[in-house]
């Protein structure tokens, strides 16, 4: 058995040129293989400007880059944000929090996901503003916070019926207790928020429910004399549906993102901002009859064209779109055939007589007056437009 130290020592120095076998490789390996996901930051920058021009310059707006953007790129997307005039930033992981200050960014960032145990002394070194919801949170980050000489911005979320993250009405006077007996000294609170579980439903009634015990929490502060400077409810659909809860900021997520998860509250004046493309890599005549991909669940009902595409779920690309889905081809609307495997999916360009290899084939975006939407993509996937930009995958370039 080769001693530990010893692989150590090989892995520093790398692979040996003079050992049969040894592959001699560039420095550094472009991408090959055509499939990749092209982020307009001007549309960034024009969605941000949109939903500013929304809400008025009395709210501020906090730019929601958790789950790297939506899959766009999480410090290209926070710099699109702030650029455009975003306050700062939230995200849900406070590693996602560092990731941002690494970058060099020194706007407030927010971290939605609250401070995991053992993360306090990260969260006040890095200046980042978690949020919490019980007294644990509240004395772990005093803790940190004292241990580092410093302070920290804490957000206090109360659960008004979404009935995940937060503390309910009747949790709310110990936790206020507990900051301001024990923390004050080192804790600012400033904000209170929660967040709407149903605001791109087309009933009202929910939201409308929640709005009103967030009122009641509100009034729970003013008895105690404590007025935290920003008061935050509104996503994306809350902060065009119901203006009246907008109060000091809005949360955009998937709207600066150029779209939504509901298409009846499409913000107008955004776009999307993610195309994903690739290209035909080899076509097959096949014969009527033939069976189509794993499980043979598609029989071609004539002789056709069939492209080979290489993108697949492993891409992000849903093995749900298998035999709904459609992808665009020289401006047209092409189906795909059969279930998409790990890595290629196969199309239908019968309809195209002059389908070549190299052709582009739009996934998500535009193609001369043709568009696939991200709702689209959810609509015959079933799954939801978060879903469809936030699974792109890793190993999908970004350009």
């Amino acid at each position: 058995m080769v001693p530990e130290s010893t692989l150590a020592q090989m892995a520093a120095r790398g692979p040996d040129p003079l050992q049969p076998g040894f592959i001699r490789t560039p420095a550094t390996t472009a991408s090959v293989r055509p499939t990749v996901a092209r982020v307009d930051t001007t549309a960034l920058i024009d969605n941000m400007r949109a939903i500013r021009r929304v809400v008025g310059d009395d709210v501020r707006v906090l730019g929601v880059v958790k789950a790297d953007g939506y899959g766009h790129g999480a410090v290209q997307t926070a710099r699109c944000a702030l650029e455009a005039g975003a306050w700062g930033l939230a995200v849900s992981l406070v590693e996602e929090g560092v990731e941002l200050r690494s970058a060099g960014i020194t706007a407030p960032v927010m971290v939605l996901g609250g401070p995991f145990p053992g993360s306090e002394p990260l969260v006040v070194a890095c200046g980042l503003r978690p949020v919490v919801w019980d007294v644990e949170h509240l004395r772990r980050l005093a803790s940190a916070a004292r241990a580092a000489g410093g302070r920290c911005a804490v957000h206090l979320k109360i659960d008004t019926g979404m009935s995940r993250l937060g503390c309910l009405l009747e949790e709310l006077p110990a936790v206020l207790d507990c900051f301001t007996t024990e923390c004050a000294d080192v804790l600012d609170l400033e904000g209170v928020m929660t967040h709407l579980a149903c605001a791109d439903e087309r009933d009202d009634a929910p939201t409308l429910r929640q709005l009103d015990v967030f009122t009641d929490a509100l009034s729970v502060f003013e008895r105690r004399g404590l007025h935290p400077t920003i008061r935050h409810v509104c996503n994306s659909a809350g902060l065009s549906r119901f203006p009246s809860a907008r109060y000091d900021m809005v949360r955009p997520g998937i709207a600066m993102y150029g779209s939504a998860g509901n298409t009846d509250y499409l913000l107008d004046g955004i776009r999307p901002a993610m195309t994903v493309a690739s290209r035909v890599f080899g076509l097959r005549t096949l014969p009527k009859g033939a069976q189509v991909s794993y499980g043979h669940t598609a029989t071609l009902i004539r002789e056709s064209v069939i492209a080979i595409v290489p993108v697949g779920y492993e891409d992000g690309y849903p093995a749900n779109l298998s035999g709904s889905a459609h992808v665009l081809v020289q401006g047209r609307r092409c189906p795909v055939v059969g279930r998409v495997t790990m890595d290629t999916s196969l199309i239908d360009v019968t309809e195209i007589p002059n389908a070549r290899v190299g052709d582009e084939v739009i996934l998500l975006g535009r193609q001369d007056t043709e568009k696939i939407a991200a709702h689209d993509l959810a609509s015959w996937s079933g799954i939801t437009t978060y879903e469809v930009l936030c699974g792109i995958s890793k190993r999908v370039p970004r350009s």
